[in-house]
């Protein structure tokens, strides 16, 4: 029987896993991908676009913000990773009780996550290279890879089977996996927007041009923890959708 997606369904399962597993979920989420974020964000700032003129310009900027912090960017990062996997394990690994274990199953299974992750930005950036549209595609047929890993990595699948499984799971889905990945997406990304730029005039009416950097820092970092947290709840509640119909 050939799958179908329904968003009211994916929609309900994603905030159903948020309300059920919400606390252990802010307990983590807290302190491997907030805490992280919030370092990241008041020690090294956002990339200086002053007199950036164009897309090339912009993505120039952030390049040499990488360069020169990458030895704090790196491992503050790894961290926020693993924070992601550790999320990931509480909603789908329900046999795992407490959050300690499951911070240790996805301690175990961090390596193949972390190549897993590598390897599908990868395959996404061929995408981009065959134009826009083709990064699209990829991109929406691999959204079920990492909760595969996590759910079903006792079953020997691996990486490369995640990425074979995501492939099937999505079969004739490609384009409405994307539009409903990119309806949250949007929502998400305006609104960490528009809170990081109301902060940033608050801050700065209070306290001039310079603003209150460790408030800012730790807003934007909350702000963006909170988004990454529901775009993983909505892979994993995607891929329980699918995985349902394929079972």
């Amino acid at each position: 029987m050939a799958q179908t997606l329904n968003y009211e369904a994916v929609w309900g399962n994603m905030v159903a896993l948020l309300r059920q597993h919400r606390e252990a979920i802010v307990a983590i989420a807290g302190l491997l991908i907030f805490v992280p974020n919030w370092i990241t964000g008041f020690v090294v700032g956002p990339p200086d676009l002053e007199g950036a003129q164009s897309i090339a310009d912009m993505f120039a900027a952030q390049g040499e913000l990488i360069q020169a912090n990458w030895h704090i960017m790196l491992p503050l990062g790894l961290l926020s990773l693993f924070g992601g996997a550790s999320v990931l394990t509480i909603m789908l690994r329900t046999e795992l009780g407490r959050i300690g274990d499951a911070i240790m199953f996805a301690g175990k299974l961090y390596p193949a996550y972390l190549l897993l992750t590598i390897l599908t930005a990868i395959l996404t950036s061929f995408g981009v290279l065959a134009f826009l549209i083709g990064f699209l595609y990829i991109h929406a047929r691999l959204l079920p890879v990492a909760p595969i890993l996590v759910a079903e990595g006792d079953k020997n699948v691996g990486i490369w089977g995640s990425i074979t499984r995501s492939w099937s799971l999505t079969n004739g889905l490609g384009w409405k996996c994307f539009l409903l990945f990119l309806m949250i997406f949007l929502v998400g990304y305006i609104s960490v927007g528009v809170v990081n730029m109301m902060v940033g005039i608050l801050c700065a009416a209070i306290a001039g041009q310079g603003g209150v950097p460790l408030v800012q820092s730790g807003v934007g970092a909350l702000a963006g923890s909170i988004f990454a947290v529901v775009m993983l709840a909505l892979e994993a509640a995607l891929y329980r959708h699918l995985q349902q119909q394929d079972s």
